[in-house]
Formats: C-alpha cells, structure tokens, sequence
C-alpha cells in the first residue's frame, strides 16, 4: 500500500519549488504575463495528456481521460484571442509502467487543488468574470476535492510496497520538469504556445 504521508514529506521540497514557478498568487500582473504563464503550463499538460491517455494499461488510461483538461486551457486562450499553437514540449520523465505514470500523476492531480484560488485572485487582478479566462484554474469546481480523494484511494489500492519509492522518485522528477519548463527562459519569453501534441516526447 502506498503510504500517502512519505509520499507528500519526500516531495515537499519539489513540490515548494514549483510553487514558486508559477508567479499567479500574492502578487500583480498583466494580461500579458498571465497569457505568458498559460502557454507554459499548456506546454507541459498537453504533452503529459498526450502521453499519459496512451497508457498500455488500460483502467491507467481511462482515468487519464476523464481527467484531461488541456482543453480547458485551449479555452482560456482563446478567450485572449490566442489560436496558434506550436509542437514544443518538456522532455517527460519515464511513464512506462504503472509506478511511474502514477507518480506523474500525483503531481497533475495535486496541481488541481489550488486552482479556486488563482482564479479568484487573476479575475480580481485583470478584471474579469468567473470562468472567463480562468477555465482551467477552476476546473473541476466544487469536485476538485472529491476527485483528489478518489485518485489518493486509487494510490493506496493500486500501489504496492514495492512500487512505492518508484513513484515517489517519478513524481520527484515530474515536479522537476514542471519547475524547469516553466522557468526556462525560452519558455517565458516564447511568443507562441508550447504544446507537444503530434509528437509527444517522452521515455516510453
């Protein structure tokens, strides 16, 4: 069984950094770094949906699917009349087996749980409405809780002893690669959207 507290402990640090990545709480910004910001995470969901739905295991990739929401941030923007995407992804950590694409996954589901709040706070900075450029903070809304319980008891059941330190070592890196996507400064300054979704790279 997966022991949920090693898991959160020997990823907090990761987990801290990539925090401080993501400049969208606690201070202002314009439209324009906010649709900056949202190029990079489209980069980084896109390319892990792209790979993660294509699992060989099959309930792995039925879960994925309910879960995708790159579309969400392709609605976002579109709000800010952004409609050109380009192929450009992170290089994803190994996914090729149960433990890892798992791991992967705990840092993309985990990401889901603050979102309520950036969105609060970017519709109060640029002035919009609810939902309005904010799709994807907001998400799953009031299920956002509930959906993180279900695919914690999903890592309790599916996760064995064994397999534990393999998972926390995936979402190690995953929270490496996140951080260091959306730090890059290719990527901050990039002026088309990163997203890998032809050629998605991964270690498969």
């Amino acid at each position: 069984m997966m022991d949920l507290e090693r898991l959160r402990v020997e990823t907090s640090g990761a987990h801290n950094s990539v925090e401080q990545a993501i400049p969208l709480v606690g201070r202002e910004f314009t439209s324009e770094e906010y649709v900056s910001c949202l190029r990079r995470i489209h980069g980084i969901v896109g390319t892990w949906e792209q790979v993660a739905v294509n699992s060989p295991i099959g309930w792995l990739r039925e879960l994925v699917a309910e879960r995708q929401r790159c579309h969400l941030l392709d609605q976002d923007l579109r709000f800010f009349g952004i409609t050109e995407i380009d192929n450009e992804g992170p290089l994803l950590p190994r996914m090729n087996d149960k433990a890892s694409l798992l791991g992967t996954m705990y840092v993309m589901e985990g990401s889901k749980l603050g979102g309520k709040l950036i969105a609060r706070h970017v519709e109060k900075t640029l002035g919009l409405t609810s939902g309005n450029g904010t799709a994807f903070f907001r998400d799953h809304g009031r299920q956002t809780g509930v959906l993180w319980k279900e695919f914690c008891d999903i890592l309790c059941a599916k996760v064995t002893d064994p397999e534990s330190a393999e998972v926390i070592e995936s979402a190690k890196e995953m929270f490496r690669v996140f951080g260091s996507w959306v730090n890059h400064p290719k990527n901050v300054h990039h002026s088309t959207t990163s997203f890998s979704i032809e050629n998605p790279r991964a270690n498969i």
